[in-house]
């Protein structure tokens, strides 16, 4: 079959799209006139892996082959959503792919009128998502990008679409990578303004390839503030995204203009793709999509009181980084005790007999602690950090675990690994922990506010000189005490250093609930 265009825009070594097309093998006959001229193939790159490569009936094929006029259609169409989103639409999740596998089906206990918006939202951010929205019947891989902080994820696996014969078969596992904004909005764009290019040469008089044409063009023009709308995600379709988002730029309209720019700023100079984020998006973006007003204005005013011309100090500058969960073999609350331990052996001095000063590590950093009373009571805390903003830690006095002293501790400790090891050195990062942050970051985040607070030396040193055997309520219990840590979080460091096994800690966290 005979290529009349090919390019391959990108470096398939890291991201990279391939289009082609070719004679169309029905002559036209299975397709109207202006997708006909469309019949050709396309490849997907991650990392030096074929997305597109597939089984049909055991022989490897490298490509997927259909009419791509509609797959470049919807490439525009949902360019912006496609690149700035993030928000899952049922429940968090690590991956997009893997999360809206999870809940492709809504729970059994959802009564029917909850369980059809359930079943739209997840439609919807499918079909703004997953290429296989676009496929009109051809045999697509199963791949979806989206957002995730200042990063693009492509995700994938091989969830079988209806219609699909049961002898193709895609050759990856299920899998995630994650790269800088530019590196994938710039081969895709370059590829639709090539495809678009050939297609009005070969049916100029097409009026919706026109339409194609002038819809990539228009991808270069200012929409900033539409792609930050869709950052922020306060909603689960477009609609109401841009309602949450027009909601929150009255409700900060209080403050002076300066201050409102503050909030929304961005950088990076891409007209494609926004490259960075602004400290309003990251932050509404980690919390409930109905934030209530009077969490708006005391997380804005929160951050606004943080800003400084001089930035953070230079110990946190220098120590931040960041630090990909995904890039090593360790699980996220393994790499959150490596995290742990370095900083303590870069920091030394810490330990203040049993208990680790935690405040005065972050006195030491140069990182500001405040607190603030939020109707959300599910969110810990707030890490916010920024080239124009000293860091600093909001500790939420309405969430139970900051009730006493050792759950403000321990939250502390766990905003503090967001600040250092969340964003590249001099990025906006804005994350407030709780259920709508992404769970692979609170996991890492919990395990280094553990290590942080119950370092694996000053522990062995408790539990040796202790009368209480340790597999025990009343041993875990001392060990807290002399800590100053809370109970079940030195529970599961305990077990996670080989102190007490699975089946004790299952003991003695039912003898704990019968107190």
């Amino acid at each position: 079959m005979a290529t009349h265009w090919e390019r391959l825009a990108g470096d398939t070594s890291a991201f990279a799209i391939k289009l082609a097309f070719m004679d169309d093998p029905d002559d036209g006959q299975g397709a109207s006139a202006d997708v006909a001229h469309s019949w050709g193939a396309f490849q997907i790159w991650v990392k030096g892996w074929n997305l597109c490569a597939h089984l049909e009936e055991g022989e490897r094929v490298e490509s997927a082959h259909w009419y791509l006029l509609p797959l470049l259609e919807w490439f525009v169409r949902q360019w912006n959503p496609l690149l700035h989103e993030e928000r899952l639409p049922c429940a968090v999740a690590d991956e997009a792919w893997t999360g809206l596998r999870e809940t492709r089906f809504p729970p059994l206990a959802l009564d029917e009128a909850r369980e059809s918006a359930w079943e739209s939202a997840w439609h919807g951010w499918w079909s703004r998502h997953a290429i296989q929205a676009a496929r009109e019947g051809g045999i697509f891989p199963d791949v979806m990008f989206r957002r995730v902080q200042d990063s693009i994820e492509v995700s994938w696996g091989d969830s079988r679409s209806q219609g699909v014969p049961n002898h193709v078969n895609f050759v990856l596992r299920p899998g995630a990578v994650r790269f800088e904004p530019k590196s994938v909005a710039e081969p895709l764009y370059d590829a639709l303004e090539g495809a678009a290019a050939y297609l009005s040469s070969v049916a100029p008089r097409s009026s919706r390839i026109s339409d194609l044409k002038r819809a990539v063009r228009r991808l270069r023009t200012r929409q900033k503030g539409s792609r930050v709308m869709w950052l922020a995600g306060l909603g689960v379709d477009k609609e109401s995204v841009r309602r949450g988002w027009n909601r929150f730029k009255r409700q900060i309209a209080a403050f002076p203009k300066p201050q409102q720019n503050v909030l929304l700023a961005t950088s990076g100079r891409s007209q494609l793709v926004v490259e960075g984020s602004c400290h309003g998006a990251l932050m509404f973006g980690s919390v409930a999509p109905n934030v209530a007003k009077s969490d708006v204005m005391v997380l804005a005013e929160s951050l606004l009181g943080l800003t400084s011309r001089d930035g953070e100090s230079e110990a946190m500058a220098s120590r931040c980084r960041a630090e990909p969960i995904g890039d090593s073999d360790d699980l996220p609350w393994q790499q959150g005790y490596a995290l742990a331990e370095e900083l303590q052996n870069d920091l030394e001095g810490c330990v203040d007999g049993e208990r680790v000063d935690v405040e005065a590590i972050l006195e030491r950093l140069g990182v500001d602690v405040a607190q603030a009373s939020l109707s959300d009571d599910s969110i810990r805390g707030v890490a916010i950090a920024g080239p124009r903003h000293r860091s600093g830690i909001v500790w939420n006095r309405s969430n139970h675990f900051n009730a006493d002293s050792r759950g403000r501790r321990f939250t502390l400790a766990h905003e503090l690994c967001h600040l250092l090891f969340d964003r590249g050195a001099g990025q906006r990062l804005a994350v407030a922990s709780g259920p709508w942050a992404p769970p692979s970051l609170e996991q890492r985040a919990n395990a280094f506010a553990a290590m942080l607070l119950m370092p694996t030396e000053t522990v062995r040193t408790v539990v040796a000189g202790m009368n209480e055997p340790i597999a025990s309520r009343q041993g875990v219990e001392s060990v807290a005490d002399r800590m100053e840590t809370g109970f079940a979080a030195t529970l599961w460091h305990l077990r996670n250093l080989g102190f007490v096994d699975d089946s004790s800690v299952q003991r003695i966290e039912a003898e704990r609930q019968q107190l």
